[in-house]
């Protein structure tokens, strides 16, 4: 298994920085994902990574190998492609076996050998009995899975996915998202994924890196990234999340207390950052709510809200109803069992330790 570390990396394509001063530490055997939005630069910090564009400044380094300016094909990488690159005239058999030949003199295989790996690597990702077809006879998902063997089979020191679940429906992304995390797990290879999609990323990643505008903002475990986002940007970009901007008024012990205008009320929070500035923003996640029932008792200092539904929406997991509270809308789920018309009045508490407080502007961009 094998630690991937860049160092300061930097890439600059005319007059726009691509990728700024990026520092991050891949461990062995970690899923490690590079989620952002479009033209954020996850996807040239992956190509940097994998020896398709060499950096400006900065290093990187496999193990302790500088391999910065090494060719692609000398680091032993693999890479998964949005569109997954197969070869149409090839067979699934051939496509998969590619690389092998191309290095069959260098690793000194058999023709014997390339069989039997490539063998192994479709029983892996499930396409026994498929290798004489060719891509086009197959469907997105076993398409998905050829391009995901042909990487395997190479056993590369590290494997690079870049967008690989994009072109599926939703159904077989999630299908998809499990077999490759499942694989990881198995073959404990050290994995770099590239996504925009927050769902995804939390479902298979063991640390998530936030990217925007060239800059790494956050990384962490999901949970950790997602409770505790150390900007605004970070907390919009990743799940649904109601955003209140208000002013710091005071400090209760572990918490802030923050008065937010359109509410007209205070609210306790948890700051994610030290050092907050006046000007601040109250992030509220919906499944945060909790409907106080009839007669209950509320828990002193929570931060009781009660508002009127403008809408609710059955989901069939959740209920999603939208309050109307003093001049803002805040989005809560509530239990599928529940049916609310518009107008109903509800009182929710959302706890302290899930009312999260970022400086209401700018970015914490963290920098090693």
């Amino acid at each position: 298994m094998t630690r991937v570390r860049l160092e300061k990396v930097t890439k600059v394509y005319g007059k726009v920085v691509a990728v700024d001063h990026v520092t991050f530490e891949v461990e062995p055997g970690e899923l490690f994902t590079l989620l952002g939005p479009s033209g954020c630069g996850k996807t040239t910090t992956l190509r940097i990574i994998a020896g398709f564009e060499v950096p400006e400044y900065g290093r990187v380094y496999f193990d302790d190998e500088d391999v910065t300016f090494l060719k692609p094909y000398k680091r032993n990488t693999a890479m998964v492609f949005q569109n997954y690159a197969l070869w149409p005239h090839m067979t699934v058999f051939d496509n998969i076996a590619y690389g092998l030949r191309i290095k069959r003199k260098e690793l000194g295989l058999t023709e014997e050998e390339i069989r039997r790996r490539v063998k192994w690597a479709l029983e892996l990702v499930k396409l026994e009995g498929l290798e004489r077809r060719y891509p086009l006879q197959l469907s997105g998902g076993q398409q998905q899975r050829v391009a995901l063997a042909r990487a395997l089979v190479v056993e590369p020191r590290v494997l690079l996915l870049d967008e690989p679940l994009s072109n599926l429906d939703a159904k077989l992304r999630i299908e998809m998202r499990e077999e490759i995390k499942k694989l990881q797990k198995k073959l404990g290879i050290t994995t770099i994924y590239v996504t925009h999609d927050q769902v995804e990323a939390m479902s298979i990643s063991d640390r998530i890196a936030v990217m925007n505008k060239g800059k790494l903002i956050q990384h962490g475990p999901p949970h950790e990234v997602y409770f505790k986002p150390n900007s605004l940007f970070v907390a919009d970009f990743l799940g649904r999340s109601n955003i209140l901007y208000g002013e710091l008024v005071g400090k209760e012990g572990e918490y802030v207390r923050v008065h937010v205008p359109d509410l007209d009320m205070d609210l306790l929070g948890v700051a994610t950052v030290e050092n907050l500035p006046k000007k601040v923003a109250v992030v509220i996640r919906p499944e945060t709510a909790r409907l106080v029932e009839s007669g209950k008792p509320v828990v002193k200092d929570e931060n009781l809200i009660v508002g009127k539904v403008d809408i609710a929406m059955f989901l069939g997991d959740r209920v999603e109803a939208r309050l109307r509270v003093g001049r803002a809308g805040i989005v809560i789920y509530l239990p599928n069992t529940l049916s609310i018309s518009p107008g109903t009045e509800l009182k929710i508490i959302i706890p302290r330790n899930n009312t999260i407080v970022v400086p209401a502007a700018g970015e914490k961009a963290y920098m090693e």
